[in-house]
C-alpha cells in the first residue's frame, strides 16, 4: 500500500511538470537590451521610493526583535509533520519532452510556530534500494501587515529522466539543479490576512477573506550535468542546441495574484492563493560543441497553494500543497520550464491556553 502511495505522487508530480502549456509570445518591438533597461527602471522607482535607513544598532536590533521574536508563550505552538518537496525541470520540443524528477520526495520533521514565524526541521527519509537525489532546501515567508514574501534556495544532485517517447526513466547522478527566488505581493484590502497565523494553529478563522495584490518577483535557475542533460538514446529526437549541458535563467518580473482566507462550520477553515507572472529574463546555454543566449526575453511564472485546516483546543492540524512554475523559451524550437511543488500534512500543539484575541 505504501509503495503504491508513492507511485501516486510521483506520477503526479510528473504530470505537473509535463503540462502542455503552449503561450503564444507577444514580444514589442523594441530590442532587448531596452525592454530591460525599462522593466528595470520601473521596478528601481518602486522599491527605492520609500528608503528606510537605520544606522543606530540598537534600533537594528528592535526592528529584528519586533518583526520576528514574540515574547509570549500563549503564541508558542510545537508542531509534528510530514512533507513531499521536490524541484523539477521540463525540455520539450514539437516532437519530444523529457522531465527531470528528483528521487526521495518524502520527509518527516519537527518544528516551531509562532505568531511571527514557523521554523521546521525537515529530515529526508532515503530509500536504501534506490538511487537517491542530495538535496538541499531552504524555503521561508513573511507576512508584514499587507505584505507577503516568499523566498527559497534549493540544491538538488541526482535526477530521474522520464521521455515521452517510451516512457522509460533513467536516473541521471550527474545533473545538478540550483534555483532560487522571492516573490513579493501588497494586497490592497486584506490587512488581517495571514495564512501563516492559521499554520502555527494560533487562532481560529473568524471572517472570510478576499483579496487582490500586486507585486513582483526575482529568480535564478540553473540545471546542468557532466554532459549533455539529453540520454545518449534520445539525441535523435533533439537538435544540436537542446543538447544543453548547462543552462542559466536570470528572471525579474511582476506578479498579480488573489488570495483568501474562508471560515467553514466546526472550526474548519480553507485559505487559498493563485499568482500569475511576467517578466524579463536573460539566459544562457552551452552544449559540447557551442555556447548561445537564447534572444526571447519573456519569462511567465503561475503559483497556486491551499491550505485546509481543523482547530480544537490546544491541537491543530493542516494540509497543504503549494506549487509554482516558470517558462520561457530557449530558441530553435526548445522550451524549458523550471517546477516547484510542496506538500505538508501538520499536528500541533499550542503551549499555554487559548488568548482571546491577537
Amino acid at each position: 500500500m505504501e509503495d503504491y502511495f508513492k507511485v501516486q505522487l510521483i506520477s503526479y508530480f510528473r504530470g505537473f511538470i509535463s503540462l502542455p502549456i503552449t503561450i503564444k509570445m507577444a514580444i514589442c518591438s523594441i530590442t532587448i537590451r531596452r525592454s530591460v533597461l525599462l522593466l528595470f527602471l520601473l521596478i528601481n522607482s518602486l522599491c527605492f521610493s520609500q528608503d528606510l535607513y537605520v544606522r543606530d544598532s540598537v534600533k537594528s536590533t528592535n526592528l529584528i526583535d519586533s518583526l520576528l521574536i514574540d515574547h509570549d508563550l500563549r503564541n508558542w505552538s510545537v508542531r509534528l509533520f510530514g512533507n513531499i518537496r521536490a524541484q523539477g525541470f521540463k525540455l520539450s520540443n514539437d516532437e519530444a519532452t523529457l522531465t527531470y524528477i528528483p528521487n526521495n520526495l518524502f520527509g518527516v520533521g519537527v518544528g516551531i510556530a509562532t505568531s511571527k514565524l514557523i521554523l521546521d526541521i525537515t529530515f529526508t527519509i532515503r530509500d536504501k534500494n534506490t538511487e537517491n537525489t542530495d538535496r538541499f532546501d531552504f524555503r521561508g515567508g513573511f507576512v508584514f501587515n499587507q505584505n507577503i514574501i516568499d523566498f527559497y534556495f534549493q540544491i538538488y544532485d541526482g535526477f530521474n529522466v522520464k521521455n515521452s517517447i517510451n516512457s522509460t526513466t533513467v536516473f541521471r547522478e550527474d545533473i545538478k539543479s540550483i534555483a532560487g527566488g522571492i516573490d513579493y505581493l501588497y494586497l490592497f484590502n486584506a490587512g488581517e490576512y495571514s495564512q501563516r497565523v492559521l499554520r502555527s494553529g494560533l487562532k481560529n478563522q473568524k471572517r472570510n477573506i478576499f483579496s487582490f495584490g500586486l507585486g513582483g518577483f526575482v529568480l535564478y535557475n540553473q540545471i546542468s550535468g557532466d554532459g549533455s542533460i539529453i540520454p545518449m538514446e534520445f539525441d535523435s529526437y533533439f537538435n544540436e542546441q537542446a543538447r544543453i549541458k548547462n543552462i542559466t535563467n536570470y528572471g525579474i518580473g511582476v506578479l498579480g495574484g488573489l488570495v483568501g482566507l474562508f471560515k467553514l462550520p466546526s472550526n474548519f477553515y480553507i485559505g487559498i492563493s493563485a499568482k500569475v507572472g511576467i517578466g524579463l529574463t536573460v539566459k544562457n546555454a552551452e552544449t559540447e560543441t557551442l555556447s548561445y543566449n537564447p534572444g526571447n526575453p519573456m519569462l511567465y511564472k503561475l503559483k497556486g497553494s491551499i491550505l485546509f485546516g481543523y482547530k480544537w483546543n490546544r491541537f491543530y492540524t493542516n494540509i497543504s500543497l503549494r506549487a509554482s512554475t516558470n517558462m520561457s523559451n530557449i530558441d530553435f524550437g526548445n522550451n524549458g520550464s523550471f517546477t516547484q511543488i510542496s506538500g505538508k500534512l501538520a499536528l500541533g500543539y499550542r503551549i499555554k491556553g487559548n488568548k482571546k484575541s491577537l
